[in-house]
C-alpha cells in the first residue's frame, strides 16, 4: 500500500483538463469582445451599396440633398423646393460629378420642404 504526502501528487490528466478550460475560459472573457468590436468596425467599412441621397446643380456647385425622393427608374428624377420663390426646378444626379441624372419611377417632379440650400 502507497502512502501519498499531501501536495507531493502530479495532477492527473483530468485535471490538466480543467486548466486548460479554465485557461481558455478566461482568456475568452477577454477576447470575445476585443474580436466583436473588431468585426464591428470591418463590417461597418465592408457596405459598398450607394446610399447617396442625391445631388442637384445649384448655380454650378454641386449640392447633395438631406433625403432622397428618388425610388425606382423609368423616368428623370426631379426636385422643386416648397418654399423656393423662384420654383425652379433641379435635375437630380447620383454623384457629385453631375453628370448622371438619378432615375425615378413617377415622371412628376417631387417638392422638397424648404428652400434650396445656399452656396
Amino acid at each position: 500500500m502507497r502512502v501519498m504526502i499531501r501536495g507531493s501528487r502530479k495532477p492527473s490528466n483530468s485535471s490538466r483538463h480543467n486548466l486548460l478550460i479554465l485557461f481558455i475560459m478566461k482568456k475568452s472573457k477577454v477576447m470575445i469582445p476585443v474580436m466583436t468590436l473588431g468585426l464591428a468596425v470591418g463590417l461597418a467599412f465592408a457596405n459598398t451599396a450607394n446610399q447617396s441621397n442625391g445631388w442637384i446643380d445649384l448655380n454650378g456647385t454641386p449640392t447633395q440633398l438631406s433625403s432622397d425622393p428618388c425610388t425606382g427608374t423609368g423616368n428623370d428624377c426631379k426636385v422643386r423646393f416648397e418654399e423656393d420663390p423662384n420654383q425652379q426646378v433641379f435635375e437630380v444626379y447620383t454623384d457629385i460629378t453631375i453628370s448622371d441624372v438619378k432615375q425615378s419611377v413617377s415622371s412628376e417632379t417631387y417638392i422638397l420642404p424648404g428652400t434650396p440650400p445656399s452656396n
